[in-house]
């Protein structure tokens, strides 16, 4: 038999960094609150390390559905005092990589669903489907998250063959074979 804080472990596995301290069933909504762990944090700039607080700060962001519903997460992170005097940044927030990446309203597994329902579906019929997976984007939002997705180059090929031609349209053709194939 599972405990409560094993389901919620295993629920919301992908806020594995962060220590969930609630989570609460508001009917459409499940909201969860949760906090970063106590860890030193590096400076962004001048990269040495912390745990000194200079205050808190709330997030909200959106998770991946469950049973149909948002799930959206309340996160506390802290404002931390850089040790270094000299330092430009005095005080900085910690970030929580691999859960919410800097300035995004919703998690990297989030954005990471989206993005695939996107590429397959873009506009109004992606956007209809994310309505019905509980996690409701406009078209222009998904238009937006299309081209904001790194295209791969393509392979530009080595060798490029053409076997047949026309000398006289419907009246005579000819063949060039590709330079592999040895002449008769």
């Amino acid at each position: 038999m599972l405990d409560v804080n094993e389901l919620v472990g295993v629920v919301f596995s992908g806020l594995s960094a962060l220590v969930v301290e609630n989570v609460k069933d508001e009917g459409r909504v499940i909201r969860v609150s949760a906090r970063t762990r106590g860890d030193p944090v590096p400076c962004p700039l001048c990269g040495q390390p912390t745990g000194r607080v200079h205050g808190f700060h709330g997030r909200v962001v959106a998770d991946v559905p469950v049973d149909g519903r948002r799930v959206v997460v309340l996160v506390r992170v802290r404002r931390l005092v850089c040790p270094v005097l000299g330092c430009p940044r005095q005080t900085f927030r910690e970030q929580v990589p691999g859960v919410v990446e800097r300035y995004q309203r919703r998690t990297t597994r989030l954005t990471n669903q989206l993005n695939f329902v996107v590429k397959s579906l873009a506009g109004r019929a992606g956007a209809r489907l994310c309505r019905v997976l509980a996690c409701a984007i406009s078209r222009s939002t998904a238009l937006r998250m299309l081209m904001r997705q790194v295209v791969t180059p393509l392979r530009v090929p080595r060798v490029l063959g053409v076997d047949d031609f026309a000398l006289k349209r419907r009246h005579r053709y000819a063949t060039v074979p590709p330079p592999w194939v040895p002449a008769n």
